[in-house]
């Protein structure tokens, strides 16, 4: 990757954005939770230390928010966990290892989140991100951002049944040795 590549400077925010939450003293985190479009203080200070561009910051913003949701109360670092995408993360709630009867986040849910555009879209992921926060996962933050950068849902899809179709072929391998 080129130092110019945009997605490395995504790669980059993205984790610089985790490890300043992780950091941040839990009124900063806190507030980071609750912020609503005027954004706060942790949020401003990397938005001009990343330079994102005013275009981007309703993105980023979001991005912040969801990673401080998904930041426990008590964590001294970063959620990031290198190759565990968020749609493997929706599927076993961020447990690697994992037996389950159901996906952690139905497929009639993740329909409606690829389905959903624009703001619509962002909300729908927050929602969801609310919902898998409970289960203090650890995922790639670089790949949440491209969900929340992006409108194509491609990856989320394809990672979630991915690690689906994995537990399937563990269950058919475990009744066939039964």
């Amino acid at each position: 990757m080129a130092p110019d590549d945009p997605r490395n400077a995504v790669a980059k925010r993205a984790l610089a954005i985790a490890s300043a939450i992780a950091a941040a003293d839990p009124g900063e985190r806190a507030a980071a939770r609750r912020m609503s479009e005027g954004g706060c203080p942790l949020f401003w200070r990397q938005a001009a230390r990343l330079g994102i561009a005013p275009h981007e910051e309703a993105r980023w913003l979001r991005f912040t928010r969801m990673i401080a949701l998904l930041t426990p109360s008590t964590a001294t670092v970063s959620i990031h966990a290198d190759k565990r995408p968020l749609g493997a993360v929706l599927t076993d709630g961020g447990d690697v290892g994992a037996k389950f009867d159901k996906p952690f986040v139905s497929e009639k849910r993740l329909a409606r989140l690829l389905a959903a555009r624009g703001m619509s879209r962002l909300d729908t992921l927050e929602r969801t991100i609310r919902m898998v926060a409970r289960t203090k996962p650890r995922l790639d933050v670089i790949d949440l951002a491209w969900v929340v950068l992006r409108e194509d849902g491609g990856s989320l899809a394809r990672e979630y049944y991915r690690r689906l179709d994995r537990q399937t072929d563990t269950d058919k391998k475990e009744s066939e040795n039964a």
